[in-house]
């Protein structure tokens, strides 16, 4: 009897010490996994209790802010449409996208301005508040994106070509964040991916917008005369490709500028072959052997060096993720791709935000503005955390001589040439239109615009592309016009 009574005590005593090994390696080894648990309602529950902070447009509009539900806990709301290129997403079964993730510890309130304020509420249990993030976007010129691209696919980029901030970022179509778990997976089969974000996740063929690059290289490095004129008439064939001047089959002799504004594809074909030599030769009765012969190497690394300063095949420093793109694919450079590259052709690639800023560098003086999205934070108790001031630049594209060239040259072509349909009565506007050939045969037309307004003294840039609509003067640059002149009517400074 008294044997048994010891092998039980000694079974209990056994399963006793399991149990509390067990219990210290889950909670003191295994913690962190068993609270991130999906399935934990702990976690759960704490969610629901937590009131995310608002997230506001530089006025103040309120963009995305937490509501309380009948039963105690709160939702996410998206009170203005339109928004979703810049806010993201907050899903507790999707994640977050957006400025939605880029500041979701400020947000949940599990990272303040106010340390103290955290603790106090740690130690007296109160429920966890989080911040509000200011933005630089106005949703009034984004409403203006918005209503152009007309839910077409597309993407608008507007921004202060001084300080860098970011007005509108916009991109179609879109999707509503508020309703994103109950339409998760038709997101996902949607074949014109709303998902994406255009303007700043999706690489494009820039076509002549990319002149504005050629031609900053071969101003800033003083291969040519923007006021001698030249003939051009005659075709020219680089290896199999044939690149004419018929964009200004009306204008027999041109210079520089105008060759930029009426955008003659072989004018910036040659200026792309040539980088590399002393001096450009554009006019007619160029024959073999041809200038870029022995200098084709020195005319790639020179538009290569340029592309870099404006960031292109570089991912941008910016709040939200930025696809890269490229100057070319990985093969070596041949006559007809450095030649279709010059005129924004080739296997260049590039988002709408880089474009954006090639604008924005030349209504800035030769500097790439480094843009942003958000400039503060305020803790529920009213501490502000700065996160942006304006003014930062990326680096130097090119001298401010050759930023004063390209503004009259992006000037010439609103007031003469392919981008008429942006001018604004009584307000100097400085553009480039493009049209660039996409898809597997080239039939497929982006329409493209890069501009800012005033000239004179710039307060917007913007970058414009319509996907497949056609050409950049009949489509992008009215759309461009009119978002324009929104921004200029509420964008003071």
């Amino acid at each position: 009897m008294q044997r048994s009574l010891e092998r039980l005590q000694l079974v209990l005593l056994s399963g006793f010490v399991l149990i509390a090994l067990a219990l210290g390696y889950w909670q003191f080894f295994r913690q962190d996994d068993v609270l991130a648990r999906a399935t934990n309602p702990r976690i759960a529950e704490e969610a629901r209790r937590v009131v995310r902070g608002k997230i506001l447009d530089r006025t103040g509009k309120v963009l995305a802010e937490n509501l309380p539900d009948e039963d105690g806990g709160n939702h996410r709301t998206y009170p203005v449409g339109g928004m979703a290129a810049v806010v993201g997403y907050h899903s507790g079964q999707f994640g977050n996208s957006g400025i939605e993730a880029k500041y979701d510890e400020y947000l949940s309130g599990t990272r303040s301005a106010d340390p103290f304020e955290r603790l106090r509420d740690t130690l007296y249990h109160r429920p966890t508040v989080g911040s509000d993030v200011t933005l630089t976007v106005d949703a009034r010129i984004q409403q203006a994106a918005n209503d152009a691209l007309a839910g077409r696919p597309g993407a608008v980029v507007v921004l202060d070509p001084k300080t860098g901030a970011v007005l509108a970022l916009a991109s179609a179509p879109t999707f509503e964040p508020g309703a994103l778990d109950e339409q998760w997976q038709a997101l996902l089969d949607d074949p014109t991916r709303p998902l994406v974000n255009r303007a700043v996740g999706a690489s494009y063929t820039p076509g002549s917008t990319f002149k504005l690059v050629t031609a900053a290289a071969a101003l800033d490095l003083r291969l040519v005369d923007p006021r001698q004129k030249f003939r051009c008439v005659d075709p020219i064939k680089i290896d199999s490709l044939t690149v004419d001047c018929r964009n200004h089959a009306h204008l027999a002799n041109v210079d520089f500028r105008e060759a930029f504004a009426w955008s003659c594809n072989r004018t910036f074909a040659l200026t792309a072959l040539e980088l590399g030599t002393p001096k450009l030769q554009l006019a007619d009765g160029l024959k073999a052997p041809f200038p870029w012969q022995d200098a084709l190497g020195a005319s790639a690394n020179r538009l290569e060096e340029y592309a870099r300063r404006f960031m292109i095949g570089r991912p941008i420093p910016f709040e939200i993720g930025v696809e890269g793109g490229q100057l070319k694919g990985g093969n070596a450079w041949y006559p007809s791709l450095l030649a279709q590259t010059g005129f924004g052709q080739g296997e260049i690639a590039t988002t709408p935000l880089h474009m954006a800023l090639v604008a924005a560098a030349v209504a800035n003086g030769g500097n790439v503005p480094a843009p942003y999205l958000t400039t503060e934070i305020t803790s529920p108790s009213g501490a502000v955390s700065t996160q942006n001031r304006g003014g930062g630049v990326l680096g130097r594209a090119f001298e401010a001589s050759t930023a004063q060239t390209l503004n009259e040259m992006m000037v010439l072509s609103v007031d003469t040439a392919y981008a008429k349909p942006a001018a604004i009565a009584n307000v100097k506007v400085g553009g480039k239109t493009g049209s660039a050939e996409a898809g597997p045969d080239g039939s497929l037309t982006h329409s493209w615009f890069v501009g800012y307004a005033p000239a004179d003294d710039p307060r917007v840039a913007i970058a414009v592309i319509m996907e497949h609509r056609g050409s950049g003067t009949d489509f992008a640059t009215p759309a461009a016009r009119s978002i324009l002149q929104r921004a200029l009517d509420v964008y003071k400074r």
